[in-house]
């Protein structure tokens, strides 16, 4: 559920601050055999390199959003960051200023066989 939050976030943002007939494209890609990436992409407004360092502040809203022309309140990404953290992992951006976004977050993987051997744990102690 967390990891579909973060999505989520990254896709409503990345439709927020793309015009009509750009582009947002998400991606799921395997990194190494224990790392995987979520990908979410835009050809929107892009984002300066001074915001680009504040981004995950909470309550911090960049550009066009602190002018209040976008809704929100600066608390999505800082949530983004603090989920990629709690499960091993991480967020980063990559922008350029009227050029659109790439938002990354990187998290480990687990197998199939480590999944069913924690769900067993937790049925068993569901505490």
């Amino acid at each position: 559920q967390k990891i579909k939050q973060i999505v989520l976030n990254l896709l409503s943002n990345a439709l927020k601050f793309t015009a009509a007939g750009g582009a947002v494209t998400t991606q799921l890609l395997r990194m190494e055999a224990d790392r995987g990436l979520i990908e979410v992409a835009d050809t929107g407004m892009g984002i300066a390199p001074a915001d680009q360092e504040r981004l995950f502040e909470r309550f911090y809203r960049a550009g066009a959003a602190a002018r209040g022309t976008i809704p929100g309140v600066g608390l999505g990404l800082p949530i983004c960051k603090a989920i990629a953290d709690g499960h091993g992992g991480s967020i980063s951006v990559q922008s350029e200023e009227g050029h659109g976004c790439t938002f990354r977050v990187e998290l480990p993987l687990v197998s199939r066989r480590r999944s069913a051997e924690l769900s067993e744990a937790c049925r068993e102690d569901p505490a």
